[in-house]
């Protein structure tokens, strides 16, 4: 789809991408607040006036990444890149994909939350409740899910679900991996909500 875009359109969103990547990467590795925005734009490999033509502030480039990483989390739901042909499954792929980004270790989530509340932008959050959504009403004509609930608040509760397990782990009360949590408390959830065709473990 980039290589449609004209050439100066097309280096702009790679120049935008590399510094999302880089900012996310620098924030990783030297924490959020030791990071500059001269930091990230060397490392960019570009001015630090140029860091401003995309981002107002540091913080404004949070939501950005977030809402990149949820693109990229969309397409790996696709067929094409070997998805699971179960909705559940998916449902679990996607949350594992979500917990394993950068943007959920504690400093990074918890800044990324004040910067979401702060602009108002809250956009992150009910995209990926409207992703489980759709792959709620994927299982559900699948059989998977119970065709009486609705898509919206079952994906509404996994969110709530998953964000409250991702609490508990940082809080330090780890009695299993996080992606087993993750999982088991989907199929926990799955027991009162499956349809015919779902199987614990299938």
């Amino acid at each position: 789809m980039m290589e449609q875009l004209p050439r100066r359109e097309r280096k702009k969103l790679e120049t935008r991408q590399r510094l999302m990547e880089t900012a996310l990467q620098l924030f990783s590795e030297h924490g959020y607040e030791a990071t500059t925005v001269k930091d990230i734009a060397s490392a960019a490999d570009v001015a630090k006036g140029t860091f401003f033509n995309y981002f107002e502030t540091k913080e404004a480039i949070l939501p950005a990444i977030a809402a990149r990483r949820l693109e990229q989390l969309e397409e790996a739901l696709g067929p094409d890149l070997g998805a699971p042909s179960s909705p559940v499954d998916r449902i679990k792929l996607a949350l594992r994909l979500v917990a394993e980004s950068r943007l959920c270790q504690k400093q990074l989530a918890e800044r990324l939350f004040a910067a979401m509340m702060h602009r108002r932008e809250i956009g992150a959050g009910h995209a990926l409740r409207d992703l489980l959504a759709s792959q709620v009403r994927q299982a559900q004509a699948a059989g998977e899910i119970r065709s009486d609930l609705e898509a919206t608040h079952l994906a509404g509760l996994i969110h709530a679900l998953f964000f409250q397990r991702l609490l508990m782990w940082h809080s330090g009360d780890r009695p299993a991996s996080f992606r087993e949590l993750v999982e088991n408390s989907v199929d926990l959830l799955m027991e009162g909500a499956a349809g015919p065709n779902w199987h614990r473990g299938s």
